[in-house]
């Protein structure tokens, strides 16, 4: 975190710079391509502009606590994430034995850890897409926009709408195929 702040001198040579300094050149960056889609297309702006592109993102930042990542819930995400992934390499290396050596269906116990795993999978998937999201914060796009301004102008009505379309397409294909299999429970199996 300090590196971030403070800047901090890479492996081949070249300096990172300070927080404060990539904030006024962000700054410079933005009011450079605030002039030149205004009609000042001249060769200063154009060379600010270049000069200053690569900290384009830095100046919508108004203070060193908005460049930090929560460093906590990204920690435990990926712990958990590569925990039950370790798990799920386990327990299938235990049932690839066991269908080796016998029959499968014999030990019990290992149908009831398989099925109990199941939303486990689902926890870890939910621990990548956090661990995704989080490391990544403040950038959607690294140095150049923060998610904040990464906002489009959506009112809730657009969303609402959109969420409600959504939820009666979907219940609908849920309620056909609720209906087809039905049917087909119904008739039996053809053999």
């Amino acid at each position: 975190v300090r590196n971030i702040i403070n800047g901090y001198t890479k492996d081949d040579g070249t300096v990172e710079l300070p927080l404060k300094e990539k904030i006024i050149r962000g700054k410079q960056a933005i009011e450079a391509l605030k002039a030149y889609r205004g009609g000042q297309k001249t060769d200063a702006n154009i060379k600010t502009l270049k000069e200053n592109m690569k900290y384009f993102g830095y100046g919508y930042i108004k203070n060193a606590d908005q460049t930090v990542p929560p460093i906590g819930i990204n920690f435990w995400a990926f712990r958990f994430m590569v925990g039950l992934g370790a798990l799920f390499i386990l327990v299938f290396a235990i049932i690839l034995f066991v269908l080796y050596r016998k029959d499968i269906s014999r030990p019990r116990l290992l149908q009831i850890v398989g099925v109990a795993l199941i939303p486990l999978a689902y926890i870890a998937s939910e621990c990548g897409w956090l661990v995704a999201e989080f490391g990544r914060q403040p950038w959607t796009i690294q140095d150049m926009l923060p998610t904040w301004a990464a906002v489009s102008d959506l009112n809730s009505g657009s969303v609402a709408l959109t969420f409600f379309l959504f939820l009666f397409l979907f219940t609908a294909m849920l309620l056909v195929e609720i209906s087809i299999m039905c049917k087909q429970i119904k008739k039996g199996p053809q053999l």
